[in-house]
């Protein structure tokens, strides 16, 4: 290993940073480690109580087939390396009886046909009954693993579990601006500028409704009259503001268009607050909002007799009849378009009380109305 240059390990490194930002480059990274180390192969493996994969420097889908796993697991191998302290760089095979461990199934089968005879291994992660495990592997024909090699990987490691805290933090990024795509409702990312920083696609519809009470002007959002435009510019300035690390601001809820005169116009709920602090450099730079828009519902939506018989145990009568109640119809008017008498819609209402646990009207519509499914309103 006294060959190794400052060179060829800064650009392993390289490769593993570049890893943690594009998940598919870690072959690379796997790669880059087996021929640093002059090794047989080297991969990262996920191993769990019941599964078990790898990002391999070798193509070798039969060793994490069914079988494969299998055999790993139930060999002392795997509970000994998930026991492994996080970070630290060991020798395998791990038991002191190695000529036990070269007797049995994983090493007879799957191991040495695979020229994995010695190595080096360190746990990098450890989430929930999973750990991620580093090996890198050397053949019978090859040096065992000494202590400048040792040396090396110890050095290596805590880039390796740094890529990995970033990748991990990424993909839940990543994740989370998913999850804000699809909401059905208008999701905003707001600076204390007024300055739209992204919108989600169901923003981007309230948006271009004709009807809509918000506006984009040149990049910023407003409202529709100049008082909601301030209120609105109020709480995001609120949610926004950061002094000195403590965070005065929490934002607050708004109805648009405040004035009911203009009846022309949807009528929206906009919840603001603090969201995220931008930073750059590693240095807060701003406080970002999130203004999350919903449509107040003239009606109720589409699936929701389905959804209440389903979330309370009702009978199709019972759902139906809740639905039509919450709806904002009187049980007389709903036992007339029902084809029912009003006894029997009272019966059904009863029994829509005992299942709900509520004990009068005004209670069961305000309690279905707050269990109302999200759905894409237009």
């Amino acid at each position: 290993m006294s060959n190794v240059s400052i060179e060829a390990v800064s650009a392993v490194v390289g490769k593993v940073y570049e890893a943690a930002y594009d998940q598919e480059r870690w072959f690379d990274a796997v790669t880059g480690l087996r021929d640093l180390f002059g090794g047989s192969r080297s991969c990262i493996v996920r191993i769990s109580p019941h599964t078990f994969d790898a990002v391999a420097s070798d193509f070798d889908p039969e060793f994490t087939s069914q079988k494969g796993i299998e055999a790993l697991l139930r060999d002392p191998l795997a509970a000994a390396s998930a026991a492994l302290p996080l970070g630290e760089v060991s020798r395998w095979p791990l038991t002191e009886e190695v000529a036990a461990f070269r007797r049995r199934e994983l090493w007879q089968d799957w191991l040495r046909p695979r020229d994995m005879y010695h190595g080096l291994v360190s746990n990098l992660l450890s989430s929930n009954d999973s750990h991620w495990m580093l090996s890198i592997d050397r053949g019978p024909g090859q040096e065992t693993f000494g202590a400048d090699d040792i040396d090396l990987l110890r050095k290596i490691v805590p880039h390796m579990r740094r890529a990995g805290q970033i990748g991990q933090q990424l993909e839940k990024t990543s994740a989370l601006a998913s999850a804000f795509s699809h909401l059905p409702f208008g999701v905003f990312l707001i600076n204390g500028h007024q300055q739209i920083a992204q919108r989600n696609a169901a923003a981007e519809a309230m948006l271009s409704r004709p009807d809509s009470p918000l506006r984009l002007r040149d990049g910023t959002i407003a409202a529709a009259s100049a008082e909601d435009t301030q209120e609105l510019e109020r709480l995001v300035a609120d949610a926004c503001s950061l002094h000195d690390g403590v965070m005065p601001g929490v934002g607050g809820t708004l109805l648009v268009p405040s004035d009911r005169r203009q009846s022309d116009l949807a009528r929206l709920v906009l919840s603001v607050a603090p969201f995220v602090d931008a930073r750059a450099y590693g240095l807060a730079s701003e406080r970002c909002a999130v203004v999350m828009v919903t449509e107040v519902a003239r009606r109720i939506p589409d699936g929701f007799e389905l959804h209440v018989r389903e979330l309370f145990d009702l009978t199709p009568a019972e759902a139906r009849l809740a639905t039509e109640l919450a709806s904002g119809r009187s049980l007389k008017e709903v036992a007339a378009a029902s084809n029912i008498t009003v006894k029997t819609g009272r019966t059904y209402l009863e029994r829509i009380f005992a299942k709900t646990e509520t004990r009068q009207q005004s209670e069961l519509v305000a309690l279905l109305k707050s269990t109302e499914p999200l759905t894409g309103r237009r």
